[in-house]
């Protein structure tokens, strides 16, 4: 760079003179020279006075005409606080980290701000208290006495935690995505259609009834709540999130009553028939498996973008295995099991094979290992499932007998106990499809399971036609034949808030589902 003879005047009158340090301006900021030529940028050179008090004004300040002033003896301001701060004890730039309150209130501050102020936010705050109502406080809140009544639901209609989350739910998403409710809706208007047409020409109005139509009802709203709100917490995955904070909740449950303090007890007939398993903060180990084999859905579908999500997808995911284990339910289990190895299948197939899947093949492998014991012991005492042939035949009867309108959702008990006395035991058919039918009717059934139908071919068009990168279809498809299995070999899975929290998931998975098959051109989102 060539340096400007001596006898030149700066823009501000000064005469420069020896001077040690150079300041290149930047290109258009000189009076008349080109914007783009940087090498057209004038040299100004100051001398030592004047880039200390340059340093000291700050860089708005503009030079005065004439001599430099001298700089004042005792600088106050900003850039003396600076160079205080340099100087100081702290000059290596180390900042104390805000404590553990300070966090806890900035957190709680951004909640309250994002829900008064993000419609999104709000959708998810619903959608997880949803999660925690359902698989931790399946509260009654009235009425405070309960008639005792194995049916899909309770022998009079109550009023449970979740039924408030639900209405909860519906209200704040009906408000901000209406639209998108009311499609969601859709697919059950049929269904919905066919209950109230038999409720006012053929079931009775007992209130065992009204309890089943309140309970089916439901479902419905849970199912077009999961499908709405997925779009909201499409980024954020909460509902994931919730499951697998349930999962650990529960298994704390189990390891308390382990160590002899059950943080639920259960008492009666029923207690001897759990004797040894597990059940965590239900009433039943195949309630708790259920449950668990939903949150293995939730881990399996986690985002794994960092290390720490990774390490929380499969301890999650081992913490399900562990509880399912524990419940010593035979169906779950088996479900469990297949759901993981349909899923690797699945990724070794469509080329997304990575070597974390060992990690959860070798945690399938000591599952397997450590429910060896107890499945001996359970096949050995019961090889054939109990009298589940003898239930069949009861179911098909009765379905013969009322193949239109069914005996009425909730009834199935009430109606078929009268000439059998193990079905007015407390034990229905042990198979979803044929209690369903025997409810509602063939009709009846067929458009209540049309929904979750439809969830499962959309996934599977979009792992198998689509190809699609997102997760959470394959594991829908891998969880299929689990969720057959559990439907055909139990009746637990349309039980109170089973049945809704299934719903749940069935909605969420379908929206992600079909988003996948949206983004990849192939229709409409």
């Amino acid at each position: 760079m060539s340096r400007p003879p001596h006898d030149q005047r700066s823009p501000g009158g000064d005469w420069l003179a020896n001077a040690e340090t150079e300041i290149v301006m930047l290109p258009g900021v000189g009076d008349g020279h080109p914007q783009d030529d940087p090498s057209q940028a004038p040299t100004t050179r100051l001398n030592p006075a004047e880039v200390l008090a340059q340093r000291r004004v700050g860089p708005t300040a503009a030079p005065a005409a004439g001599p430099p002033a001298a700089p004042p003896a005792d600088p106050v301001g900003p850039a003396a606080g600076i160079a205080d701060e340099a100087s100081g004890p702290h000059s290596s730039g180390r900042h104390r980290a805000p404590g553990v309150l300070t966090q806890l209130t900035a957190a709680g501050r951004a909640l309250v701000e994002g829900l008064r102020t993000d419609p999104d936010h709000r959708i998810v705050a619903v959608l997880a208290v949803l999660v925690a109502s359902l698989g931790l406080a399946p509260i009654a809140l009235a009425p405070s006495e309960v008639v005792i009544y194995s049916g899909v639901a309770t022998g009079t209609p109550m009023l449970y935690t979740y039924t408030i989350a639900i209405v909860a739910a519906l209200v704040v998403i009906g408000i901000q995505t209406r639209r998108q409710l009311t499609g969601a809706l859709f697919p059950w208007v049929p269904f919905l259609g066919w209950m109230l047409l038999f409720a006012v020409f053929a079931w009775d109005s007992s209130l065992r009834t009204v309890s089943g139509l309140v309970h089916f009802s439901l479902v419905a709203i849970v199912f077009a709540i999961g499908v709405s709100a997925e779009r909201a917490d499409r980024r954020k995955s909460v509902l994931l999130w919730a499951f697998a904070a349930v999962a650990w909740l529960q298994l704390f449950a189990i390891m308390m009553a382990v160590i002899g303090f059950p943080l639920r007890r259960i008492a009666g007939q029923q207690a001897l028939d759990v004797l040894g398993r597990a059940t965590g903060l239900t009433s039943h180990p195949g309630e708790l498996a259920k449950l668990m084999f939903f949150c293995g859905m939730c881990a399996l579908t986690l985002p794994q973008k960092t290390v720490r999500q990774r390490w929380v997808a499969w301890t999650t995911l081992g913490a399900v295995f562990l509880g399912v284990s524990l419940t010593q339910s035979r169906s779950v289990l088996a479900a469990v099991v297949s759901m993981i190895l349909i899923l690797v299948v699945l990724e070794f197939v469509t080329g997304r094979w990575q070597k974390k899947y060992f990690v959860v093949l070798g945690i399938t492998g000591l599952l397997g290992l450590l429910s060896v014991p107890w499945l001996i012991k359970r096949f050995t005492a019961d090889p054939e499932g109990g009298d589940r042939q003898h239930l069949l035949q009861v179911a098909f009867d009765v379905i013969r007998d009322h193949p239109w309108a069914g005996v009425g959702p909730n009834s199935y008990v009430a109606v078929a106990g009268a000439s059998d006395p193990l079905t007015a035991s407390g034990v229905p058919v042990h198979n979803v499809l044929l209690l369903s039918a025997a409810e509602l009717g063939i009709v009846g059934a067929l458009l209540l399971w049309l929904p979750f139908a439809m969830a499962a071919t959309t996934a599977i068009h979009s792992v198998f036609r689509v190809r699609t990168s997102e997760l959470a279809p394959r594991v829908l498809v891998s969880a299929l034949p689990g969720l057959v299995l559990i439907g055909m070999t139990g009746w637990g899975l349309m039980q109170g808030p089973y049945f809704l929290m299934f719903a749940l998931v069935a909605g969420y998975f379908y929206a992600r589902s079909r988003h996948a098959r949206m983004a990849s051109g192939h229709g409409r989102d």
